[in-house]
């Protein structure tokens, strides 16, 4: 991963990423995939709430995660 993908401190368990530990486990697809379903569905304009712009960089970082993993 990038330097761009690094978490914050908060994230990291024994110094590692959870996000690289799901990917060795081969579940990096399903867990992009779903937080973007999860962060698009917290933004439905039928809730009346403004769009949160950092779960659209959220969104983005996620689909730039997949188009890494499957090499675009």
């Amino acid at each position: 991963m990038t330097d761009k993908w690094t978490g914050s401190d908060h994230y990291k368990t024994g110094g590692v990423e959870p996000l690289d530990l799901i990917d060795a486990g081969g579940m990096l697809w399903d867990k992009c995939v779903s937080d973007i379903i999860k962060y698009a569905f917290r933004n439905r304009r039928e809730l009346g709430k403004p769009v949160n712009p950092r779960d659209i960089d959220k969104i983005h970082d996620m689909t730039d995660r997949l188009k890494a993993y499957i090499e675009i």
